[in-house]
């Protein structure tokens, strides 16, 4: 007994040591000093004295063409002495770009207040440097370099390329350096581990600071794998994505002189898939392949490089990413809709866009889709290839058609009533029955069945526009297509559809994408949905159309308000609580099930 008393006292006093509450730990202000931005044609380099009284965890500094950082890209900085450098590729002339930095002692992050900087092309001062792909992949060595186009002004004191098993590695990683001066230069990067899967950048240096070409990555082969030259393969575009099935492929450019064993492509959930993953087996020449992926989860978002093996070893093309339909009956596109899918929340539920924007006709009580997605009616008929005869598109809050509780729900009512959902100022379209959403009637030309169409919620514009994850990380863009408006893009767009510019840039100009008629019918086809400026009806006069587009959510905002995004110059889906008898163009979705 006397034995197992002394054991407790030792484990309570164990227990009150481990207990005892550590001094906490204090997130000081990061004090910047000396801040200098110096950039290439297509590169920038930021360089800051810091100030911090404990050791910092990381600092990464966040890059973006708009001040609202929707579409961003994050560079991690480096520390030398008291000094943190940061580096950024693929960047363009003349153009403005925003940054922040943040940092963590290991407590919390903290972000810094917003800076920018304008890349004028008539003023830059470090060199322009192209990264070479790279060639000879062995187990332990691989053959790179760059090439210097411009130097800035300044003569080049270095040059090389720089390489890590991480993202955007720099001269503070591993490197070479291969002589001076501008051209074009050849690095071999040794001592590389097999088996292995490298990023790799050139760089060069002048007195101004290091500029970094474009990044590729490269995996190493194994010890056995021959000694002899890797293949080059290139991944073919993604196509024909279903909710179970996708079709890709690819093209071997060479065979480096050794007989192809197989080739294919191979497809992963995780990112750089390998043969170990999900693979096919594609022929045995050099040339064109196509491969068929099958038995795909369906709303899943995949990743996906086209293969080619020699004695030698296995060489990976380019990596793309896609996203599997919905499945069920959402696998296939209902009436009225758009083909194209888009993610509205973290949960991944996906809607389908209608054709283009709601219409009334109050002399038949008839609702439809416009005909084209770049219709509308407009304060002089101009816009719609339809014929008018009385049909309306712009309606005032809640106005569904529906008795549900409003003083005034028809949509042809101009009163500048309270529009109460259901009686009571705090419920949104979707509460109760739901009849006070557009969507709840019966669409002409979307299913002429009620209850299957909706409005979107505040939140949900704001995910689709700001925050969802595509395949071709584009979401939408800017654009003049038989009149100006926004894209948005589905989740499995690819690029090789149609080369967009300035994308996910609120502020980018209307004309940045002047679309032919042709080129639009391909667009379409592959799931591009156009919003249109529509305008907005004030009692009964119709405004701004053609220079502003307003779209109602389904959510409620205070006692006479409800929430809208608005499309403009300067904006692309932003938020405002406004008033519920102005009247704003309706776009239904329906959800994917």
């Amino acid at each position: 007994m006397k034995k197992i008393t002394i054991i407790l006292l030792i484990f309570s006093a164990l227990t009150l040591t481990t207990c005892k509450k550590l001094p906490e730990l204090k997130v000081y202000e990061l004090n910047l000093a000396n801040e200098n931005v110096a950039y290439s044609q297509t590169s920038a380099e930021i360089t800051v004295d810091y100030e911090y009284p404990t050791k910092l965890q990381y600092v990464n500094v966040t890059m973006s063409r708009s001040n609202y950082f929707d579409y961003s890209f994050v560079a991690r900085a480096e520390v030398k002495d008291s000094v943190l450098i940061a580096n950024f590729v693929d960047l363009q002339t003349d153009k403005n770009y925003y940054y922040k930095f943040e940092y963590s002692n290991g407590v919390n992050v903290v972000t810094s207040d917003v800076r920018s900087f304008y890349l004028d092309a008539a003023n830059v001062t470090l060199p322009t440097v192209i990264t070479m792909e790279v060639h000879e992949v062995q187990g332990n060595s691989a053959v790179g370099g760059g090439e210097i186009i411009d130097d800035g002004g300044y003569y080049v004191t270095a040059r090389g390329v720089c390489w890590a098993t991480h993202r955007n590695p720099t001269i503070f990683d591993r490197c070479t350096t291969d002589g001076m001066n501008t051209g074009t230069y050849t690095s071999t990067m040794t001592n590389l581990e097999e088996n292995t899967i490298y990023y790799v950048r050139a760089y060069a240096i002048n007195e101004k600071g290091t500029s970094y070409g474009t990044e590729y990555c490269f995996e190493t082969v194994t010890g056995n794998g021959g000694g002899g030259n890797l293949p080059s393969v290139v991944t073919a575009v993604i196509s024909d994505i279903t909710s179970a099935t996708a079709v890709c492929g690819g093209t071997i450019w060479s065979n480096n002189g050794m007989d192809i064993i197989s080739s294919g492509i191979c497809w992963s959930t995780n990112q750089n898939p390998t043969t170990n993953d999900f693979n096919t087996t594609d022929g045995s020449v050099s040339g064109s392949y196509t491969s068929n992926m099958i038995n795909l989860t369906k709303n899943t978002h995949y990743y996906v490089r086209a293969y080619a093996t020699t004695n030698a070893g296995t060489a990976y093309g380019e990596q793309y990413s896609f996203t599997t339909l919905a499945g069920g009956t959402g696998s296939t596109t209902p009436t009225g809709a758009i083909n194209g899918l888009f993610t509205i929340n973290s949960v991944g539920d996906q809607i389908w866009f209608s054709q283009g924007n709601l219409q009334y006709l109050a002399s038949t009580g008839s609702w439809r889709f416009a005909e084209k997605q770049t219709d509308y009616i407009g304060s002089n008929n101009s816009n719609i290839s339809a014929t008018y005869n009385g049909w309306i598109d712009l309606f005032g809050w809640g106005t569904s058609g529906y008795e549900h509780g409003a003083t005034s729900y028809q949509p042809y009512s101009t009163s500048p009533t309270t529009h109460y959902a259901y009686g009571s100022s705090i419920y949104n379209l979707y509460n109760q029955t739901g009849q006070a959403d557009w969507g709840y009637n019966s669409i002409a030309n979307g299913g002429h069945t009620e209850n299957q169409w909706r409005t979107l919620t505040a939140s949900e514009w704001y995910y689709i526009v700001n925050t969802r994850t595509t395949a071709s990380g584009i979401r939408y863009a800017k654009a003049v297509v038989n009149g100006k408006g926004t894209i948005l893009l589905p989740d499995n767009w690819s690029e090789a559809t149609y080369a967009l510019s300035n994308t996910n840039q609120a502020n980018a100009d209307f004309y940045s994408n002047v679309i032919s008629t042709a080129d639009w019918n391909t667009m379409e086809a592959a799931g591009a949905v156009f919003i249109p400026l529509i305008g907005y009806r004030y009692i009964t006069d119709i405004n701004f159309d053609g220079t502003y587009g307003y779209y109602w959510t389904s959510s409620a905002s205070d006692r006479q308000h409800a929430y809208c995004v608005y499309f403009t110059d300067y904006h692309v889906a932003q938020q405002d609580n406004s008033y519920r008898y102005y009247g704003y163009g309706v776009r239904l979705v329906r959800d994917a099930e």
